[in-house]
């Protein structure tokens, strides 16, 4: 694994704990996560392995996080920029985004039904437009065990328009 300095700035700042706000939104998000993962997802991770993660996405800007009225979670959608031959070693590294990369790896999307799932796909969509131009790679467990997933605009549109 190379360096990455940003990994190294979020894991001081939450090993320092002074931004106690941002910590607590982390953990509602992390929390979410948890709860609504499979069991596949984050198979052996412990909450400060998720929590780092969450907190390395929103410093890199590749997190979306949607709230119900009351203000609870209910939506989060983080992806890496990265190449077509990257794949889930790319994620467990912890390697840097690749800004110039030519894929996109959706890697975590979870969400309180179709409602918010369509809702974090338009959004990502948004945020990112250069996912319509770019590969999507995604994870999908079939009979047990990960398999890599090539993906090309029709789901989001599928998505979007559902």
């Amino acid at each position: 694994m190379g360096y990455n300095r940003l990994l190294q700035s979020v894991q001081v700042a939450l090993e320092n704990g002074t931004q106690k706000n941002a910590i607590l939104a982390m953990d509602e998000v992390v929390d979410f996560c948890i709860q609504h993962e499979n069991g596949k997802v984050f198979q052996d991770w412990d909450k400060e392995l998720i929590r780092l993660m969450v907190a390395y996405h929103w410093a890199k800007q590749t997190l979306i996080v949607h709230y119900n009225e009351d203000t609870s979670v209910r939506g989060v959608f983080m992806w890496y920029n990265c190449n077509e031959d990257d794949g889930w070693e790319f994620i467990n590294n912890w390697e840097a985004d690749r800004e110039d990369g030519d894929s996109i790896f959706m890697a975590f999307l979870f969400a309180e039904g179709e409602g918010a799932f369509k809702e974090l796909t338009q959004d990502f969509v948004d945020k990112c437009p250069e996912v319509l131009e770019k590969n999507k790679i995604g994870l999908r467990y079939r009979n047990g065990f990960p398999k890599r997933v090539n993906y090309d605009n029709r789901l989001f549109k599928k998505i979007i328009n559902n």
